[in-house]
């Protein structure tokens, strides 16, 4: 018989049943593959400017079935595409620290387990908003805004301010005001709870907010209604001490940004704290309190060291009140590095000034 002419039909594919199902299945399978991918209707997709929601293209955002359902209903409610992903994006950004099931899951955490996530990103857009304050604030929460404050930055849990507003007054002269300030929004909640259980209302607080947003504008209201309550001969700055306990200390060379001191910080607290005002630093962590102590050098003109060498820290926590933290260093043994830093006679005048131009 003569051999046949068509070259593929005297292939060995050909004539192997299995050689040729295993030719054909991956192709018929990539073709169902894109016909799938391509044939799906994406009227996001078409219109520019808007989030893909389909197909290999979609963002990484707007994958999940939660959000595409949500990107799609506010397509169809609406024809115009950039309203709905303007919508979507103000969602996305809304304030941590005014989540509505923040207290329910404050209460549970007081009655089950008390560990909370130990790190955020500071510098993540939804921590770079102003946090939300009540407009009679200060005034509803603490009785007597004319008192000094005593303000600890990163407050965790709030026991350090609670054993200390607990503790003082002493020699029956209860001169000072405690706020707690705290990034991460349910323990910021959470400390705010434990307030009304241990009978401190109108002495202390707690603020979930990011220091480094938030801080100018919390002293400058507090300063505003301690003034509204002074003689106008006595423009006293309140801000009289400062804790920075056990910040976060972002390890990687690359988070060291994300650090709660920065110059910014300082120069805020330089310009609401009156001569010999007291900042008080402490950190398990060498690296992160000579961090700190180095950005407070640098600004020597507001702030002096009492210590001259740079090497040196203090012994023992002069407050006498040790964080929960400090206790628990402490008892496994390990040091702790301390400092401490008082305000110098140099005043910011200009922005004084306009603090008390603001209230007279």
């Amino acid at each position: 018989m003569a051999a046949s002419s068509d070259p593929f039909r005297s292939s060995f594919l050909y004539r192997t049943p299995r050689l040729q199902l295993l030719f054909v299945a991956p192709v018929i399978s990539l073709l169902v593959m894109f016909s799938r991918t391509f044939a799906r209707p994406t009227p996001l997709a078409l219109v520019p400017g808007c989030i893909l929601e389909h197909g290999p293209f979609a963002t990484r955002s707007s994958r999940g079935a939660n959000r595409s359902t949500r990107a799609l209903r506010l397509f169809s409610e609406s024809s115009d595409c950039t309203t709905a992903s303007t919508v979507s994006r103000q969602e996305k950004i809304s304030s941590p620290w005014t989540d509505p099931q923040l207290s329910e899951r404050s209460k549970r955490k007081r009655r089950g387990n008390t560990r909370f996530r130990q790190h955020v990103n500071p510098l993540s857009r939804k921590y770079q908003q102003e946090t939300d304050l009540s407009e009679k604030w200060p005034q509803d929460v603490f009785s007597d805004c004319s008192k000094q404050l005593h303000i600890d930055i990163g407050c965790g849990k709030g026991g350090f301010l609670l054993d200390l507003a607990k503790q003082e007054p002493k020699d029956g002269l209860d001169s000072y005001n405690y706020l707690g300030l705290e990034i991460r929004p349910l323990v910021a909640q959470y400390a705010r709870d434990r307030v009304a259980v241990h009978h401190l209302q109108g002495k202390l607080d707690y603020v979930g907010c990011n220091a480094n947003v938030d801080l100018s504008r919390v002293l400058r209201l507090y300063q505003k209604a301690a003034l509204a309550r002074m003689d106008d001969d006595n423009h006293n700055l309140r801000l009289t001490r400062v804790t920075i306990q056990f910040p976060d200390p972002h390890f990687k060379s690359h988070h060291a940004k994300r650090r709660v001191v920065t110059p910014q910080l300082i120069d805020a607290l330089a310009v609401y704290m009156p001569t010999n005002a007291v900042v008080f630093l402490q950190s398990d962590v060498q690296s992160v309190l000579d961090d700190m102590r180095l950005q407070f050098r640098e600004r020597a003109v507001y702030f002096e060291d009492m210590l001259e060498s740079k090497n040196d820290y203090l012994s023992e926590n002069f407050l006498g009140v040790p964080t929960e933290r400090e206790v628990s260093v402490l008892d496994k043994g390990l040091p702790v590095y301390r400092a401490v830093f008082t305000r110098t006679s140099e005043l910011l005048l200009p922005a004084t000034e306009r603090i008390i131009q603001d209230v007279l």
